[in-house]
């Protein structure tokens, strides 16, 4: 399941990526849709392996750096 789940972030992500370069879309919105993608694929796989991650502790982590 976990390889499935990576072989398909993957295809999305690299499919995502070739529309935007087709599309000509700037660095910045590059960076936002890989950014939000892999958060994406952060919070499946840690459902998938049965540890959830808390967005407010992670929220509450990042602010406290």
């Amino acid at each position: 399941m976990i390889i499935l789940l990576a072989i398909l972030y993957v295809l999305f992500l690299s499919g995502g990526l070739m529309v935007m370069k087709a599309k000509k879309f700037s660095g910045k919105e590059k960076a936002i849709y890989i950014g939000i993608t892999t958060l994406g694929g952060i919070l499946w796989f840690s459902i998938i392996v049965r540890r959830p991650l808390d967005l407010n502790k992670a929220i509450a982590w990042m602010f406290n750096l």
